[in-house]
Parts: C-alpha cells; sequence; structure tokens
C-alpha cells in the first residue's frame, strides 16, 4: 500500500472522532515519514530495472545483455571459383573488397546479426597460350549485393562463433556472373575489443558458395571467399 492511500485511510477512520482527529492529525503532520515497504520495494525495482545488464564476467557495450546495435564493416577478400568439370583454365585467388552495414543483437550467450553488404568475388584464371609456354590472366569481377544471416554463440566475453547463410544478387556487369542468385554458407569468428577501442571489433569468415555457376558446357564454378573486416560499432549511450 502506498503512503497517500495509507494517509487516506486513516483520515476516514477518525473523521467521525471529532476533536482526537485534530490530535491525530497534528501528530501525524509532526512524525517523520516512513515510506512502506511496498513503496520501498516498488522505486528500487524500477531503479533496477533501468540499470545495464551485463554478462557475467563481462563489461564494455559487447557484454550487454538483451540490446541491439549498428555497425559498419569494410575490409579485404581473398576470393577464387574452383571449377568443376574440363576446362582449359587454372582457377587462382584474387584480392577483393567488401563494405556494408551489420545489426548485431545479443540475448544470454546467443548472438543473431544480419549485414547488408556490397562485395566482389570471382578470383582470377591463367590459360596457356596455344604453342607457348606464357600463360594470359583473366580477372572475373563479379560484383554481388549480398545478405548474410550470421548465428552465434559466445563461449568466453568478447569472441563469438558464428554461422549462417549468406544470400547474393548479382549486379549487372560485363562479363558478369551467368547466375544471378548465390547462396553461400559463412561461418567465422568474431571479436570485440575492449579498454581504449572498445568500439571496434575484428571479423573473420569464410564463405562457401554452393550455387554453381555455368562457364562452359562441362564445366561450373562456385564461389568461395575469406573476408578480414574492421567494424565500427555504434552503441547507443
Amino acid at each position: 500500500m502506498r503512503l497517500h492511500q495509507l494517509f487516506t485511510c486513516v483520515v476516514v477512520v477518525l473523521l467521525p472522532l471529532g476533536s482526537l482527529a485534530q490530535t491525530v492529525s497534528d501528530s501525524l503532520s509532526a512524525a517523520p515519514v516512513t515510506p512502506s515497504p511496498d513503496s520501498v520495494s516498488t522505486s528500487t525495482t524500477s531503479v533496477a530495472s533501468k540499470r545495464p545488464i551485463y554478462a557475467p564476467g563481462g563489461y564494455g557495450p559487447s557484454a550487454l545483455l538483451n540490446y541491439g546495435h549498428f555497425g559498419f564493416k569494410i575490409g579485404p577478400s581473398l576470393t577464387s571459383a574452383p571449377i568443376q568439370g574440363v576446362s582449359p583454365t587454372i582457377p587462382k585467388q584474387k584480392l577483393d573488397f567488401h563494405l556494408g552495414i551489420m545489426y548485431r543483437y545479443r540475448f544470454t550467450k546467443f548472438v543473431i546479426q544480419p549485414e547488408l553488404l556490397y562485395q566482389i568475388k570471382g578470383g582470377t584464371y591463367q590459360q596457356l597460350q596455344i604453342a607457348s609456354t606464357n600463360r594470359t590472366t583473366t580477372e572475373n569481377n563479379f560484383n554481388y549485393v549480398s545478405l548474410p544471416i550470421m548465428l552465434g554463440y559466445i563461449p568466453v566475453e568478447g569472441l563469438t562463433l558464428q554461422a549462417g547463410p549468406e544470400f547474393s544478387w548479382a549486379v549487372s556487369t560485363p562479363n558478369g556472373p551467368q547466375s544471378n542468385r548465390d547462396l553461400g554458407i559463412a561461418f567465422g569468428i568474431h571479436y570485440d575489443f575492449l579498454d581504449m577501442v572498445d568500439k571496434l571489433s575484428l571479423n573473420l569468415r569464410y564463405v562457401y558458395g554452393t550455387t554453381k555457376i555455368p562457364e562452359t558446357v562441362n564445366s561450373t564454378l562456385q564461389n568461395r571467399a575469406f573476408q578480414v573486416s574492421l567494424i565500427y560499432n555504434f552503441y547507443r549511450k
């Protein structure tokens, strides 16, 4: 029962007593007011509910539970597109890049992290010239808009193990991939820095493409990418 409710009940009971009511009223006004246990409990609960909840043993913004934030990521990608079947070309790796935004939400030891990325894949190919030992190199610049949906588990504070699907759509470019869609399986690790650089994170990821991109009648390609990302987190204050 709150303090004002208790005061009302006392006044209603004492009003019929006439002169005694005045005496009791004076004594109540002079006596120190002690909050009831219920009001103290309600006030304490209200204050506690506004405090951020951290994971046991964790500190810093990345250890907040039931909390989500946006981030910007950018970094290099080592891409390739291995050939399955008969082909005169030799696949090689190529250094590309990726950039985009993410949203990371944490509850207990689990994380869900959807992203929207622009990235280049495709790798390079070498082919022997006719009647020569020289090789010509061809670059495949496959431009994609990708939507990875990463699910994570936190074994220790600051480190997240991630895995999830990556859905990609090819951007129309000359000599682009012959398949407009690409489905990949992504897995990697996510590390949150603390102290002076607590707004930065590092992400290592490998994406295994499962969609077959037709190259010739007798061979197909599949995208592969190893990514290193630096993330700037927009934590709420």
